[in-house]
């Protein structure tokens, strides 16, 4: 039997995949299937969605490929390490997040329609969360 081969491009891959879908869950969850232009400001606030968004998809990309990289290939990295370094990617997401948020509102943006809105979500979540996947894994590898 072969050793199992870490493959940092197809993870981070398989992580736009997973985090450009919860976007999209999410996305309909907040916004609903009504076709209609979001403002970025109120009462749609389309930009601050970014913040728990960046936060969420920053968590478990650092968490969840760690986790299983680590008991995939054994590697001897502590829990704590792993868990402190998602915190810590979130954090950065929340800060992110926070900075498109303000952008976006203070650029005074006309509402943008639902479609364009949801492709900009889901392409900055699978974005988010492939780069986030990239540096979890390449950092553990190191």
């Amino acid at each position: 039997m072969r050793d199992p081969v870490l493959s940092i491009p197809r993870e981070a891959g398989i992580s736009f995949g997973i985090n450009a879908t919860l976007s999209l869950a999410f996305f309909l969850a907040v916004f609903g299937l009504e076709q209609r232009p979001l403002s970025w400001a109120m009462p749609d606030a389309l930009a601050f969605d970014f913040v728990p968004q960046s936060m969420a998809v920053s968590l478990m990309s650092a968490l969840v490929p760690a986790l299983i990289a680590r008991k995939r290939f054994a590697m001897a990295i502590g829990l704590r390490s792993i868990v402190l370094r998602a915190i810590g990617f979130s954090l950065a997401g929340a800060v992110l997040g926070g900075l498109i948020a303000l952008l976006m509102e203070r650029a005074g943006f006309a509402p943008v329609h639902w479609s364009i809105a949801l492709a900009v979500k889901l392409a900055y979540g699978g974005s988010l969360g492939a780069l986030i996947t990239s540096l979890t894994l390449q950092r553990m590898t190191r």
